[in-house]
């Protein structure tokens, strides 16, 4: 049987698993510790792994996140905005754990803010360019319907990387997979319309 068959038919069961698991462990415990038992550890892993150049996700975490970007967003914003700075433990799980309160809503548009309007503010390019590798791995492990979300997020961190071509076709992508991924549209649209990260300013005078 062809091997690839089977992965995807693995990934798929995989991806049932989780997030069967993780409804039900919300419906249970509750959001909050819902997503402490299932995403903190993977947080903490991309954390480390953007501090250095090797090393990776395992198949199974690789599944796992593309499901719970999937199912809940907070937490693909939460990876996409530490790949941008070096966050801390506490900034980053009050935006995943409470992506409803005033403090969360208030980091997220500050900083999709200076993306477009603050010329000062540059990400960090290593943790930029090692968080796209391993969005990169996730979307190629992920089963289809859950593909969208982790390439749209690489989508934003290559346009963030001034890379907007690369960013347009990770859009349509991601857009042709699930017409109503608002990041894909966010992406494609900036793309095609010139639209470049605040911080090039600075290249272009």
């Amino acid at each position: 049987m062809n091997d690839m068959v089977d992965t995807r038919t693995a990934g798929t069961g995989l991806a049932k698993r989780v997030r069967d698991g993780f409804l039900q462990d919300r419906r249970e415990l509750g959001p909050a510790e819902a997503t402490d038992k299932w995403f903190a550890p993977l947080m903490d892993r991309w954390n480390g792994l953007l501090s250095r150049d090797e090393g990776g996700f395992s198949h199974e975490e690789r599944v796992t996140l593309a499901v719970l970007m999937t199912e809940c967003l907070s937490m693909r914003d939460a990876l996409i905005l530490a790949s941008l700075r070096e966050m801390g433990g506490g900034e980053l799980h009050m935006l995943y754990a409470q992506p409803h309160s005033m403090e969360s809503a208030a980091v997220v548009m500050r900083e999709l803010s200076r993306a477009f309007k603050d010329a000062a503010y540059q990400p960090d390019t290593r943790r930029g360019e090692r968080a796209t590798a391993l969005l990169e791995s996730v979307t190629a492990d992920a089963p289809d319907g859950y593909k969208a979300q982790p390439m749209a997020s690489c989508a934003y961190l290559l346009w963030m990387a001034d890379r907007s071509t690369a960013a347009a076709v990770r859009a349509l992508k991601a857009l042709a997979l699930d017409d109503d991924c608002s990041l894909a549209s966010l992406v494609l649209a900036a793309s095609e319309h010139g639209i470049r990260p605040a911080w090039t300013e600075r290249r272009r005078h």
